[in-house]
């Protein structure tokens, strides 16, 4: 990495001085220093997917983390716009010349400061600038004139940047989501699983695969949990049918065997325009295991034919059919699970998904 940022060594992400940066930063929209604590508690873990970008691109690392770390305009600037907007003010007054930044609303502000700067622009990643306020200030401050490159991962979030926004098209690359399948492998002695399994908070239904699964009496394990998503944990303060199990606090090992050890993992989904969901669904299939999965318009990208169970989103009767389905039919359900491992190996790596961001931002080929 060129100057600062986190480096990799033996095994354990480190936070090195910002005051050596040259010219680049990578802008993280999440809180490196709880990652980073999070990691070091653990004997091992996946690979972070900004930190490969930052080693790619030669790039330094900023995140909220750092805000804590700045001026007292910074720190006043978080206090009254919040985190996104502080951060930006900091990746601005770093002066750096090209800036990847992992989320639109860190992305947004920095947009707009650079149209005060000659010679420097951006890349970043849309993940939903459908919502009013993003696409708003998007268009209404002409703020793509300083985006290199967005990237996306849905075609709802393609289409609407050029359709809507009138981003022209070489501005918009829509790519695959990753996932580090080195660390998320099958397990050694392949087995039919036991029960469900069901991971993630960000837009999930919980209560409909409540409903599916209460008069079965197969064993369901929910991991309600994630260290990225905010929103509001959908298995609280509800009545937890018997079969049900909620797990919290697992170690990217303990989460790896949860995975391996599931006859089927569900990801049941709210219908959104976004890939809500992707994470868990990669990270299943990185295991080899079968998925049923909700039809939620934004993650329909990401499948592959053949490779999952699609099911109506809300619709419990066609939850249940499934997972029974697979739990009855072992030989269907490990041939799913092995035409998952191989779409993501496929097109779905993290070393894969890496190349393409750092082609984009370099302007290189758009194709997949």
């Amino acid at each position: 990495m060129g100057g600062g940022g986190w480096l990799r060594e033996s095994g354990r992400y480190n936070v090195s001085s910002m005051e050596r940066a040259q010219h680049n930063f990578v802008v993280v929209t999440a809180d490196v220093a709880a990652v980073r604590q999070r990691l070091d508690r653990e004997a091992a873990s996946p690979r972070q997917d900004f930190i490969e970008l930052a080693r790619a691109l030669n790039a330094t690392i900023l995140s909220f983390s750092d805000v804590a770390r700045g001026s007292a305009f910074t720190r006043w600037l978080g206090r009254w716009g919040g985190p996104a907007l502080a951060l930006a003010w900091l990746a601005f007054r770093g002066r750096g010349t090209f800036y990847f930044v992992t989320a639109e609303n860190t992305a947004i502000p920095l947009a707009f400061l650079l149209k005060f700067r000659r010679g420097a622009s951006l890349a970043f990643i849309g993940h939903r600038i459908t919502t009013p306020a993003k696409s708003r200030l998007l268009r209404g401050l002409r703020l793509f004139r300083q985006v290199r490159r967005m990237f996306c991962y849905s075609r709802q979030q393609e289409q609407f940047a050029q359709a809507v926004l009138a981003v022209p098209p070489e501005k918009v690359q829509r790519v695959a989501f990753q996932v580090d399948e080195q660390f998320f492998t099958p397990a050694e002695v392949e087995g039919p699983g036991v029960g469900v399994v069901s991971v993630g908070r960000e837009l999930r239904d919980y209560p409909t695969l409540f409903q599916a699964m209460a008069a079965t009496q197969v064993p369901v394990t929910v991991v309600a949990s994630s260290p990225w998503s905010r929103r509001e944990d959908q298995t609280a303060g509800r009545a937890i049918p018997a079969n049900v199990t909620l797990r919290k606090g697992l170690s990217s090992v303990e989460l790896r065997e949860l995975y391996r050890q599931a006859a089927v993992v569900v990801v049941p989904l709210q219908n959104v325009d976004w890939p809500a969901g992707v994470t868990s669904l990669f990270e299943a299939q990185a295991c080899g295991r079968p998925v049923v999965i909700s039809a939620s318009e934004g993650i329909q990208d990401s499948l592959e034919p053949g490779t999952v169970v699609m099911v109506p989103c809300g619709d419990a009767a066609a939850l249940r059919a499934a997972v029974l389905r697979l739990l009855a039919q072992p030989a269907e359900a490990a041939a799913m699970g092995r035409a998952g491992r191989a779409a993501v190996l496929r097109a779905c790596t993290l070393d894969q998904f890496v190349a393409r961001i750092s082609a984009g931002c370099a302007g290189g080929d758009r194709k997949e």
